[in-house]
């Protein structure tokens, strides 16, 4: 794991350069090549961005408790989750790099390969992207793999 996210760290600037020159290209590019660096379909996670937030680099959520009190929240392409940075922050993480198209795309990657590393590659690990492995959330992760599915099969009949 800790070669993965150096492979992240390292690769944050020189992604980011090349997202300036154009975005539509570069985004089409990080899509492509966190695919292939964490052996994820590229459709697969452009899918998962358009769920997660109509591809807005800018995208930012908050989640709430019951109580109204924000427990987490969600930034970038992938909406990243800021659960991860405590465990990242060797890696320099934080909100205002996040935010790095290129850089949100491999984290969403890594984070997506991590769920198909530990329960399979299947849809319930695409739907754990959102929700987790929880028994309580599996209506939320059922949910979620229809919308991840609905946009990822679209995108196939292309």
């Amino acid at each position: 794991m800790r070669v993965l996210l150096l492979g992240l760290f390292f690769m944050r600037k020189p992604l980011l350069y090349l997202s300036l020159l154009s975005p539509c290209f570069s985004w089409a590019f990080c899509f492509d090549e966190a695919g292939r660096y964490y052996n994820v379909d590229p459709l697969l996670l452009k899918s998962i961005a358009t769920v997660e937030s109509s591809l807005n680099p800018n995208a930012y959520n908050e989640n709430k408790n019951k109580s109204g009190q924000v427990v987490s929240r969600d930034f970038g392409l992938m909406q990243i989750n800021s659960h991860w940075f405590d465990k990242l922050s060797d890696f320099n993480i934080n909100e205002k790099n996040i935010y790095e198209p290129c850089f949100n795309v491999h984290l969403g990657a890594w984070v997506l390969s991590s769920n198909f590393a530990s329960h399979g590659y299947n849809w319930n690990s695409v739907g754990a992207y959102n929700a987790g492995f929880s028994k309580r959330t599996e209506s939320a992760r059922k949910i979620y793999i229809q919308k991840v599915q609905s946009v990822y099969y679209q995108r196939n009949l292309k």
